[in-house]
């Protein structure tokens, strides 16, 4: 038996937080506006893709309500990439 035992959710839990100290360092110590925008972007959708799927239960709803979401999820961040370009 393990000392530390975690569910799936505490493992997406701790990924979410590595995400979020991972965007705070970026965000410091790298130089190029546009690439941290990027990559923060990315990482968003990727958080938001995990929150609605496995802490909002939206895996197994009403498909359209999950469609929804995702495209939310997907578009704005997409358009924080554009806008990076000009």
């Amino acid at each position: 038996m393990t000392m530390f035992s975690f569910s799936k959710l505490e493992y997406l839990w701790l990924t979410l937080l590595a995400i979020i100290l991972f965007n705070t360092l970026l965000g410091e110590n790298v130089e190029s506006t546009a690439l941290v925008s990027i990559l923060v972007a990315l990482t968003v959708m990727y958080k938001g893709l995990i929150v609605i799927d496995h802490f909002m239960e939206l895996k197994d709803a009403n498909k359209y309500l999950r469609r929804m979401m995702r495209i939310y999820f997907i578009f704005f961040p997409s358009l924080i990439i554009l806008s990076a370009f000009f």
